[in-house]
């Protein structure tokens, strides 16, 4: 697990760093920490590859607040939590889609609780997240938004729940990425999300209103893989 302390109290920063060891130790696991001492240096290196933030809520330059609503531009899906000393405060982490805030002082028992609450929630989007540059950016969505992927000459179209995006790439980079048995490809063309498969009609499979062609070479692995994701949905 990857994450990121922005905290310019650097004693406080320190008691997070010892809390979090302190629960590596009694419940496993292996936890990668970077601290950032202010918002803008935290934004200004972000790249999309934490699992969660831990964002103090008053910092100078910029709040944590206002760096919320910047961070969910850049990343929409990162676990934000709130550190603060102001209870009140919290309640605006709704607004930025935060997990929980803690309370400084941070107790033990808060912590542990708090990182019990981030464990289960990693574990119940049992998803693995693509990472795609586009337009310059580096952007991150979790693979159950994807409904399919397109390529056209190294060209990359990822259909999703919230639009198109294109890259550039391969579809074998992209199932790496993937989880293998939810993606299966019903030509060189389309990596297909299982999951949002309505139908098999001769040789295209409908997701939505798209039809996708299924090649003879790839229909029996196709078809295998789509009847090994329902079975396990019964």
């Amino acid at each position: 697990m990857r994450l990121a302390i922005v905290e310019d109290d650097k004693s406080a920063a320190d008691e997070l760093r010892a809390l979090l060891r302190g629960y590596e130790k009694e419940h496993g696991g292996s936890y990668a920490v970077d601290v950032f001492a202010d918002a803008v240096t935290f934004l200004t290196a972000y790249r999309p590859d934490y699992d969660v933030v831990f964002l103090d809520i008053e910092m100078p330059m910029m709040d944590g607040l206002t760096a919320a609503e910047k961070l969910r531009e850049i990343d929409p899906y990162v676990i934000l939590v709130f550190v603060t000393n102001m209870r009140q405060y919290a309640i605006n982490g709704y607004a930025v889609n935060a997990l929980d805030f803690i309370v400084k002082p941070v107790s033990k028992f808060d912590f542990d609780r708090l990182m019990n609450k981030v464990r289960r929630a990693l574990a119940a989007g049992e998803d693995k997240d693509v990472t795609i540059t586009s337009a310059g950016m580096i952007r991150r969505i979790p693979s159950s938004r994807i409904k399919y992927v397109e390529i056209y000459r190294h060209k990359l179209t990822f259909h999703t729940e919230d639009g198109d995006i294109e890259s550039w790439g391969s579809l074998a980079d992209v199932e790496t990425q993937v989880p293998a048995d939810s993606f299966a490809k019903c030509n060189n063309c389309f990596l297909v999300n299982l999951k949002y498969v309505d139908g098999v009609e001769k040789e295209e499979v409908i997701i939505g209103g798209d039809r996708l062609r299924i090649s003879h070479l790839r229909r029996k692995d196709f078809v295998a893989a789509l009847t090994r994701w329902l079975g396990r949905r019964k």
